[in-house]
């Protein structure tokens, strides 16, 4: 159990009404999108009234201690100002902490984020090398150690002059259940990675069925057991040690994957200093959601994940 100066157990905060700020797209099946304007730990104090443990997926992408100020250039046209006449700064937030503040304020949130969750419900916490090792402590306490499932690497190209050590091109997403299996969609087309050209190639027979290779059953004392792109006369002679492996749309997801930050040119691009690709939210939400799904960001940022949960509505109801 991580402990830090000023630990203390969350019980209750006090909360006023949140401030609905937006409603978004029109009703679908009893449901409008909400975006709650305040300090995220009311207003979830707020959404426990009528949406404990119905909350599917969280994904959040909190503060990561990076003891930065972001600022925004606002430009102004036709307006008078005192500093250069047409342009000033906005800060949009800070990211300074004393480490045990920021540990506190992270507990205190995991705490009312698991009341939110189903049972069969998950979270996506992402995060970097700063704190990645601390909140996990803190969600194993939360959440139970036996309910960890992955750390998931998000790699991406970034330009870096560090040369004392290895160049950071890798966020951390620790990924965590509240109790039961969650749900997992392998072979969703937004899930599954694409196979090599090189591995295509090796599927050189086709039947009404597709594309395939003929390999060996692993059945003991087989001669063939195992073997890949074995002679198509032993599917006539010896039919039961042999089987057709058919071309598949891609391979399972592994815990690491490459996606690109979103670009500066891209017309997604908000301009929030933080702002995750769309890609990314794509691979997670559509992993671990179906139809119906309540998926909840309290941190919400630049609004990807709620963007991405909005043009999925295909895939998902909410």
């Amino acid at each position: 159990m991580l402990q830090w100066r000023g630990k203390r157990p969350f019980t209750s905060t006090h909360f006023y009404p949140a401030q609905l700020k937006e409603q978004h797209g029109s009703e679908v099946g009893g449901w409008l999108n909400k975006i709650y304007w305040g300090d995220n730990l009311q207003v979830m104090s707020h959404l426990l009234k009528h949406y404990r443990e119905r909350v599917n997926l969280i994904y959040i992408d909190p503060p990561f201690d990076s003891k930065a100020d972001y600022r925004r250039t606002i430009r102004l046209r036709g307006k008078i100002i005192d500093n250069d006449g047409s342009a000033f700064e906005e800060k949009q937030y800070t990211d300074i902490w004393s480490n045990d503040e920021y540990l506190q304020f992270m507990f205190e949130r995991l705490i009312l984020l698991r009341e939110l969750l189903t049972d069969d419900g998950a979270i996506y916490l992402h995060c970097d090398y700063r704190k990645s090792h601390q909140l996990r402590c803190i969600l194993e306490e939360v959440f139970g150690p036996n309910n960890f499932l992955n750390c998931l690497s998000w790699m991406f190209s970034t330009r870096s002059s560090i040369k004392t050590s290895w160049k950071r091109s890798h966020h951390d997403i620790l990924f965590f259940r509240k109790s039961k299996p969650p749900v997992f969609n392998w072979n969703d087309e937004m899930v599954l990675e694409p196979l090599s050209e090189s591995t295509i190639k090796k599927y050189r027979n086709e039947d009404e069925n597709g594309k395939y290779r003929l390999n060996g059953r692993f059945i003991k004392d087989s001669p063939i057991k195992g073997a890949k792109d074995v002679d198509p006369t032993w599917e006539k002679t010896h039919p039961h040690l042999v089987v057709r492996d058919y071309l598949r749309a891609g391979k399972v997801a592994n815990d690491h994957f490459f996606i690109e930050i979103e670009n500066q040119s891209s017309d997604d691009r908000t301009d929030y200093p933080t702002q995750k690709p769309e890609e990314l939210l794509y691979k997670l939400i559509s992993a671990s959601t179906k139809p119906g799904d309540l998926v909840l960001d309290c941190f919400m940022g630049s609004g990807t994940t709620q963007a991405v949960a909005m043009k999925l509505v295909g895939h998902l109801s909410r």
